[in-house]
């Protein structure tokens, strides 16, 4: 009850879409940040998910959402916000989850890698209106697309 309970405070606390890139790679750099949204949204369209239709608000990462950001962390949590921005089936989801929790584990371990997972998991699934749920790229629809958006 109580994992549930700060899993619902957490979400509730800024609910808007990002609107920068929060890491200091992208966020003092505006090149490089131009670059990072725009290989996310070839990703996207390349990956077929939603049926390769790209979501339409730009995209941004937060890094790490309500986790420190760290040298070894940020990368994994960059790639991870990609495919959550993107969006997809809950089968896409757990497969997005599971290669964040192995990336996090090459990098600082198994405990580490299943309690971000775990909070990915909880705090990120798409009926939440969060700014780092499940395809926050696209409208908030309340859960999985149940057929592919038409980018409207």
């Amino acid at each position: 009850m109580g994992l549930v309970v700060l899993a619902i405070a957490s979400v509730g606390v800024g609910c808007a879409a990002p609107s920068h890139h929060t890491p200091e790679a992208w966020a003092s750099d505006a090149d490089a940040g131009a670059a990072l949204t725009a290989r996310a949204a070839a990703g996207c369209v390349a990956s077929g998910r939603n049926g390769g239709v790209q979501p339409i608000r730009p995209f941004v990462t937060d890094g790490c959402s309500r986790f420190p950001d760290t040298e070894w962390n940020t990368a994994c949590c960059v790639e991870h916000d990609v495919a959550y921005w993107c969006g997809g089936s809950a089968g896409e989801r757990v497969a997005a989850d599971e290669a964040f929790a192995a990336c996090v584990a090459d990098e600082a371990g198994g405990f580490l890698a299943w309690l971000m997972e775990t909070g990915v998991r909880v705090g990120g699934h798409p009926i939440f209106p969060s700014s780092y749920r499940w395809g926050y790229g696209h409208p908030y629809a309340g859960g999985y697309p149940s057929a592919a958006p038409t980018g409207e």
